[in-house]
């Protein structure tokens, strides 16, 4: 079946950092990185991939990763992140971009298609839209809904939404893959002050 793929970064890669605690709790979550390869190919199995879009903010030294993304056919969306008035770095429209991609997708293919949502965000923007919101009107029309999230990071939304959609919409957790798509960077990390050294793993083979 024709699929249409949306994928919030920092959703899923915060995720991944997230989910070391539990999966790896001897790793240093600043060490922790996805392994793109093997998470496109797992979150792609089974589709024909007719959209596929990879929504973000530009991290410093991250070159590699939009590289391989538009290599392999993602719309790189990328945004640059800009200054809270408490001096934090925040992003700026990432997630209403990907809104709008997704609206564009439901409105320009007709029905059998499936839509891929990899994020736990059950959040309305500061604009008030939500990758929910896109979930619900994906399903009204007629679409299937599949979505992608780390289990911390997952809405109660998107499983309540899934119970009342009669087949059409399932959610899958990354969980059970943690060690196949990602990996450790080896190196010196500052950690609460402290210069921590750490050892890398490399990712194990992905079987699907």
């Amino acid at each position: 079946m024709d699929a249409h793929i949306f994928i919030d970064n920092s959703n899923a890669f915060g995720g991944a950092q997230r989910a070391s605690s539990k999966e790896e709790p001897e790793a240093i979550w600043l060490a922790v990185r996805i392994y793109y390869k093997n998470f496109f190919k797992l979150i792609e199995k089974g589709y024909r991939a007719k959209t596929k879009v990879l929504a973000g903010s530009v991290p410093p030294g991250n070159d590699v990763l939009w590289d391989h993304a538009r290599a392999t056919g993602y719309n790189t969306d990328l945004l640059r992140k800009i200054e809270s008035d408490d001096g934090r770095l925040i992003e700026q429209g990432v997630d209403e971009i990907a809104h709008l991609k997704i609206a564009n997708a439901l409105l320009d293919h007709e029905p059998p298609q499936t839509l891929v949502l990899v994020t736990g965000d059950g959040n309305n923007s500061d604009f008030g839209t939500s990758f929910t919101q896109q979930a619900q009107r994906a399903l009204r029309q007629g679409w299937n809904v599949v979505v992608w999230s780390w289990k911390d990071q997952l809405s109660g939304k998107f499983s309540r939404l899934a119970e009342k959609s009669a087949g059409k919409m399932q959610v899958n957790i990354f969980d059970p893959h943690y060690k196949q798509i990602t990996f450790v960077q080896g190196g010196t990390y500052d950690v609460s002050g402290s210069t921590v050294n750490v050892s890398g793993r490399v990712v194990s083979r992905l079987d699907i």
